[in-house]
């Protein structure tokens, strides 16, 4: 499914793209997203969607080697941070923006993506604090939220993951994005659906780079 909202900015307007995938392999998404870059759209767009079980490895992991025979594959991308986990019951939120046309400087889009989750987050009633040095959320010291991007030719790709009900067993076998914490769920802590926190986070990512109907 797909929709468009108008993004203001003090030059023009361009339309933001919202495009909901589904379920889908990690390799072919970062391909596409990757050629949607090199494409130079005139627009921005989010994808939301979750991704078969994979570990991938950052740029900033040093200690892991790529083995895509393992079940999950560890797969090497070249996102910031470490390493992580996606899979199933984790929606993730990939954020290919023009850069010359958010409303802040492009350095302080990882900050702004995280407190705009921490802000809905807090909506709920959850105590969650933001981590600048390792970027993510956490609940009571456990890893929520990750988020890691790329920037190439004014473009940002890659974004944010969060835990809803995904395979923490899976997860935990790894220390996430390198720290010595354990991950969480969401629905561990209120009941709310995928869906509505799915939508509710789409509101504050428009928020974030001042969508207009």
């Amino acid at each position: 499914m797909v929709s468009y909202s108008l993004c203001r900015s003090r030059k023009n307007i361009m339309k933001l793209k919202i495009e909901h995938k589904g379920l889908i392999d990690y390799e072919s998404c970062i391909t596409d997203m990757k050629q949607l870059v090199e494409s130079q759209p005139n627009y921005h767009s989010i994808w939301v969607l979750e991704h078969n079980p994979v570990f991938t490895i950052g740029i900033s992991e040093k200690g892991i080697e790529e083995d895509k025979k393992k079940d999950p594959p560890f797969i090497k991308t070249d996102r910031g941070g470490k390493i992580t986990y996606h899979g199933p019951g984790q929606k993730i939120f990939y954020f290919i923006l023009n850069l010359k046309d958010i409303p802040f400087r492009p350095t302080d889009l990882t900050k702004n993506i995280l407190q705009k989750t921490s802000d809905t987050l807090d909506g709920y009633g959850l105590d969650n604090k933001i981590n600048l040095e390792d970027p993510g959320i956490y609940l009571e010291n456990k890893k929520l939220a990750s988020v890691g991007m790329r920037i190439r030719r004014n473009y940002s790709y890659h974004g944010l993951s969060i835990n809803f009900d995904t395979n923490l067993s899976t997860f935990n076998m790894i220390k996430p994005c390198g720290l010595d914490v354990q991950a969480c769920n969401l629905n561990q802590y209120i009941d709310i659906g995928i869906d509505e926190l799915t939508s509710d986070l789409i509101d504050a990512y428009k928020e974030l780079i001042k969508v207009k109907w």
